[in-house]
């Protein structure tokens, strides 16, 4: 069963989403950052970072990102996601540094500000059941799938194997069937057991670049669909 709750992204920014119960909470604030397109850097180009909030006696309490969100019972609750530094419910007001005399400046050569582009990875296992890689590697094997996939589709898939039909679960290796790498801000993938890339099978360590917008990936011979995402951060 899924948990629907109700996130707030400003004062009159409010917006039904629906997860799985357990994703943590650092898990959905990557999604929702994606989702609701929120800026990821300030000002300063300073990467924001973002909190999951509810009220606690009329005051925004921090919900805390490594519990899931069976353990912080968010659901049909309302929930607000904001900039831990600068959380969109305080007004602050902006002091202007006093200005010096034009006298006192000196001229400074600006150098040419070159913006390095760098992605997101977002995978979607299954309709309704996406996932963000966190950090830059992600192993994927069954293991994995199994414990990201809704669990009524786990047990569907076992029930499939138990009555002699087929399951394109069980053609994913247990263990280290591919990996999912970032370097130099692109990402790749690496396949140590059959992998379908573009129609290009993938084995023994083989690598490929994945190419934004993303792609759709097959582990095994008709085995599990992947579509990997690739979002400009």
């Amino acid at each position: 069963m899924e948990y629907a709750f109700e996130v707030c992204w400003g004062p009159s920014q409010c917006k039904t989403v629906v997860r799985a119960p357990y994703q943590t909470i650092g898990e959905v604030i990557n999604t929702l950052v994606v989702q609701l397109d929120l800026p990821r850097f300030d000002a300063r180009k300073q990467r924001i970072e973002y909190g999951l909030y509810r009220d606690c006696e009329g005051k925004p309490e921090r919900i805390q990102n490594t519990q899931t969100l069976a353990q912080a019972r968010i659901q049909a609750v309302r929930v607000y996601i904001a900039n831990v530094t600068a959380p969109w419910w305080q007004t602050k007001a902006i002091e202007t540094p006093p200005q010096k005399p034009v006298t006192d400046r000196l001229p400074r050569r600006k150098l040419p500000v070159t913006p390095s582009q760098s992605y997101v990875c977002r995978l979607q296992l299954a309709p309704n059941c996406v996932v963000v890689v966190q950090g830059d590697y992600l192993e994927l094997n069954r293991n994995y799938l199994s414990e990201k996939l809704p669990s009524t589709m786990v047990l569907a898939e076992k029930a499939r194997v138990f009555s002699g039909y087929n399951s394109r679960l069980m053609h994913v290796s247990r263990t280290r069937h591919c990996d999912l790498f970032r370097q130099h801000e692109q990402w790749y993938i690496r396949a140590h057991k059959p992998t379908y890339v573009n129609g290009q099978v993938l084995n023994h360590g083989q690598t490929s670049v994945i190419q934004p917008p993303g792609t759709t990936i097959v582990l095994g011979q008709g085995g599990w669909s992947v579509t990997v995402e690739l979002i400009e951060q």
